[in-house]
């Protein structure tokens, strides 16, 4: 008999462990973390760009692009200058999924020489990385003084070997360029290790690309068959290029194998890009929240930017809020090709149309090839969820499509309506009314046409 007990005693400890365990297994696993502070530019991020390069065939080398202006600086007693305390720390995950950790690591530093100035520096370190094998790597900035945590995440492909991480582009100051696009002003070089290579191929394309169709759209996505209009091959010594520089606009595919599609990708986009000051481009962001006939006026005008102006004063009912609802929506436009930028324009994307209009997610998360954002309340029933699968392609890495929805019909118009009558730079109360929408879209006909009138009235 006290076998018997003991040996349940026993199971009992051995459940226990293993939920406990679980518990610890769940989380530790990346796929949790909250990443809605990287499209949200009213959270000051403490890290503004990420890039992988693989240095050698077993290291690669993280650059991490961050601003001093975001860090707190503290005056301590005894101190005469002020000082930031912070921290760079790393975790190397097999996938998003994944709960084992490959490597880690945390670089503790602090500096005074920065206080109260709003120049960008970069920090690196290597990560040993092997070949055939692909990573996802966890960067947590830490700012001390503030006690604040901000998380990041980085794919890195090793299986690829020619895809653009075997690439890094520098400017005449021998600076990292984190975008994957550069103005007509910019002067860059090509490094890569692979100091065998003497050429790479070139191909420029310099196709345009229509704006995403709306989130409950059911027809299919469509199909470009690209092709280049140019084709030319660019030399390389000693694994680096000389200077390039690029004024027409389009995009140039880089291959150092003329076999294979892999490679990497540099676009030019407009002058000014990642904001629109052309007269020109003004409208076409404007199709997402105008009707057809509306859209094809601001089209079709010669004077655009006048037409545009004339709109926003039009909704707002006064010159002074017209010209701030106009300069708060093209400020999105900016973010949106910060954020969203692939072979086409932020703006034009999925992510980016969901951003314009429906402002900063609440959460995102991510998953191999998926990424999540949700719009509400955690603590709510009635939010709003919006699922973006990464698409393969050779040029980009940032190309994700949304999984539409007809649900999604009723709270798009109702943000819309907000954008063109109420709207602030939080975002907040768009989602509140679409979430009212989503409640009340489920009454009888009558208390909806009441309902909805109220929410166009507030």
């Amino acid at each position: 008999m006290p076998t018997r007990r003991f040996k349940m005693l026993d199971a009992i400890l051995f459940v226990i462990l293993l939920l406990i365990g679980h518990g610890c297994s769940v989380k530790n696993k990346f796929s949790i973390i909250n990443f809605a502070h990287l499209y949200n530019h009213a959270e000051k991020p403490l890290i503004t760009g990420l890039k992988i390069f693989h240095e050698s065939d077993s290291n690669s080398r993280v650059y991490v692009r961050y601003k001093p202006s975001s860090l707190h600086y503290v005056l301590k007693m005894g101190r005469s200058y002020y000082r930031a305390d912070y921290s760079i720390s790393y975790r190397l995950f097999s996938s998003y999924e994944s709960a084992a950790i490959v490597d880690s690591s945390t670089f503790k530093m602090f500096d005074s020489l920065y206080f109260q100035n709003d120049l960008s520096l970069v920090y690196n370190f290597p990560i040993k990385t092997l070949p055939d094998n692909n990573y996802v790597v966890e960067i947590k900035f830490s700012d001390s003084n503030r006690g604040i945590d901000s998380y990041y995440s980085q794919e890195i492909n090793r299986k690829d070997a020619n895809n653009s991480q075997h690439f890094l582009l520098v400017d005449q100051q021998d600076e990292v360029i984190f975008e994957e696009w550069v103005s007509w002003k910019t002067k860059f070089r090509i490094i890569t290790p692979k100091t065998n290579l003497t050429k790479l191929f070139v191909d420029y394309y310099d196709d345009v690309f229509p704006a995403a169709r709306t989130p409950f759209s059911l027809s299919h996505s469509p199909v470009y068959q690209l092709k280049p209009k140019e084709k030319y091959i660019l030399e390389i010594n000693d694994g680096i290029t000389d200077y390039l520089q690029y004024g027409r606009e389009g995009f140039f595919h880089f291959r150092s194998d003329s076999m294979t599609k892999d490679g990497f990708t540099i676009f030019r986009f407009h002058d000014d890009y990642p904001e629109i000051k052309e007269s020109e481009l003004m409208p076409g962001p404007m199709r997402y929240i105008t009707t057809d006939p509306e859209y094809a006026m601001l089209a079709a005008s010669k004077e655009p930017q006048t037409i545009v102006e004339k709109f926003w004063i039009e909704v707002a009912g006064n010159e002074r809020r017209g010209f701030q609802l106009l300069e708060n929506y093209y400020d999105l436009v900016k973010d949106a090709n910060l954020f969203f930028t692939s072979y086409k324009e932020g703006w034009k994307t999925d992510r980016g149309m969901i951003y314009m209009i429906f402002g900063a997610p609440t959460e995102v998360f991510k998953k191999s090839e998926i990424e999540t954002w949700i719009y509400g309340d955690p603590q709510k029933r009635t939010r709003l969820h919006f699922d973006f699968i990464q698409n393969k392609n050779p040029f980009t890495t940032n190309d994700f499509e949304l999984v539409r929805q007809p649900d999604y019909k009723n709270p798009y118009f109702v943000a819309v309506d907000y954008l063109r009558r109420y709207w602030t730079t939080t975002g907040n109360a768009i989602f509140f009314k679409a979430k009212l929408l989503l409640i009340i879209k489920r009454l009888p006909l009558l208390n909806f046409l009441s309902a909805l009138l109220l929410i166009n009235r507030s």
